[in-house]
């Protein structure tokens, strides 16, 4: 189907149209790598979508402006469009955009900087120093465990021995000197039970 030159002058401007917001569409994902510091995969991926869109938006374009035929100067309207602005306005805006994205990230530093490695510091020390407690109170806690059990050890056999020397002293009919003597040694190691117990205790009053 022919189409007069004013159609024609419609089209090609449609089409240049279409050409500028690809380009404007295509700056969308260099912003994107330049923040973002993309990978090789991810451009893969970013292109792709871009070219998917790109024949998508002439398609409708065709369809629109001259009902699915195709006209050399509307592709051509899309290539010269996207490559000017690519060469002149994109320029500019990608310019900007990184010295936008550059002062973002110093901006960002700057707060990591000042609230989030103070807070891990802190966290950090503050484990470390839970951690020596912890190693403090097990420690202790196994001292005085040991401390009980053998001061429990001691007294059951001071008990046997006693119980032992009593019933020796009731079967030999021991005199009233020999009974003395066992109340004196009983006193002695109360004695030093005592003298063991008061460590113990301190360090639970320090606890």
């Amino acid at each position: 189907m022919e189409i007069s030159l004013t159609g024609q002058s419609v089209v090609f401007l449609f089409s240049c149209v279409v050409g500028g917001l690809l380009g404007v569409f295509y700056d969308v994902f260099r912003i994107i790598r330049i923040a973002f510091n993309s990978k090789w995969l991810s451009v893969f991926f970013q292109d792709l979508i871009f070219c998917v869109f790109s024949a998508f938006s002439i398609i409708l374009l065709v369809f629109y402006t001259n009902s699915g035929t195709v006209r050399w100067f509307s592709l051509f309207g899309c290539f010269i469009c996207f490559v000017l602005y690519h060469m002149t306005v994109g320029k500019i805006v990608i310019f900007m955009s990184k010295k936008i994205i550059d002062f973002i990230k110093k901006v960002l530093r700057f707060i990591y900087k000042i609230t989030v490695i103070p807070v891990k510091k802190t966290v950090l020390l503050i484990l470390k120093l839970l951690k020596k407690l912890l190693a403090f109170m097990l420690k202790t806690s196994g001292k005085i465990k040991g401390g009980m059990y053998y001061k429990n050890q001691k007294r059951e056999a001071v008990r046997d021995g006693l119980r032992g020397f009593y019933l020796y002293e009731n079967n030999r009919h021991i005199n009233k000197k020999n009974k003395k003597t066992a109340k004196n040694i009983n006193r002695i190691i109360e004695k030093d039970s005592a003298k063991e117990q008061k460590p113990i205790e301190k360090s639970k009053k320090k606890r």
